[in-house]
């Protein structure tokens, strides 16, 4: 009996802690839900970690989990303010999540971070080689990408018939339902120039392999901002399509207009 009823203590006191495992795992993502954890918090949750004995191997399946939870709660208003990075690194710390972990989470923050920073006002600053600046011309963002133009793709004859001959009397033919036909001309929008688009606090310029532009901010009367590129139209009339090389940084280039076109000659 006394075996019996030491198995049946050690079962019931895994359960226990299974049970109780499962209760600071559900506590830890409550608690980083808000998108911080207090210094109250991580306490509380270091002193539960240690009475339970428990490793970072219990906690790795939800570690990333309470990241993310975080994450979403800190970005919920579009913008990640230092204070938010600064918690979320606090975060990721006391949980020792390695980097490689949140690889794609980590470049969404840097991502947020430098779209909040742009509309506060901190506009970052690149370097350009090979462009020739104005005086007091600052670049504040490069982004590759190509003009897109409607361009003649092929030409075709269609519609033409010879109609139908028929014999009216000996000599005499007559011909019916011939019409000349016409040329069609297939169009396609399609890459003519691929480079970089460069934005300064003065210019809008293109450096391109076969086609360059360079517009000044007060003269662009049109902008159209897409997922994948950006439409300008100055003051000449003529819309540019420029379409990027690489997807997730439209909004970084629409802010970066945004502040120029709104601060320009400041």
């Amino acid at each position: 009996m006394g075996l019996l009823s030491a198995i049946t203590g050690k079962i019931s006191a895994m359960r226990q802690h299974a049970k109780d495992k499962t209760e600071f795992l559900d506590n830890l993502l409550r608690a980083a839900a808000d998108g911080k954890l207090t210094d109250d918090e991580m306490k509380a949750l270091h002193s539960r970690y240690k009475q339970l004995e428990l490793t970072q191997d219990d906690i790795r399946t939800v570690r990333v989990q309470a990241y993310e939870a975080a994450l979403r709660a800190a970005r919920s208003d579009g913008q990640i303010s230092a204070d938010e990075e600064s918690e979320l690194n606090k975060l990721q710390r006391f949980l020792k999540i390695p980097d490689a972990d949140i690889a794609k989470s980590k470049r969404v923050l840097a991502h947020l971070r430098l779209l909040t920073e742009i509309q506060s006002g901190n506009l970052p600053r690149v370097a350009v080689p090979n462009v020739v600046f104005q005086k007091d011309e600052i670049a504040f963002w490069r982004e590759r990408g190509s003009i897109l133009e409607e361009r003649v793709v092929g030409r075709r004859y269609e519609g033409g018939s010879q109609g139908v001959s028929f014999r009216i009397m000996k000599g005499v033919s007559y011909r019916v339902g011939s019409h000349r036909g016409h040329i069609v001309t297939d169009k396609a929008v399609m890459p003519v120039s691929e480079g970089d688009l460069v934005i300064t606090n003065k210019r809008v310029i293109f450096r391109g392999d076969a086609k360059s532009f360079s517009s000044k901010l007060d003269k662009l009367l049109e902008i159209n901002c897409y997922a994948d590129g950006v439409r300008l139209t100055d003051d000449k009339g003529k819309p540019r399509v420029i379409r990027f090389a690489a997807d997730g940084n439209a909004d970084i280039v629409g802010a970066v207009l945004s502040y120029a076109i709104n601060h320009c000659g400041e």
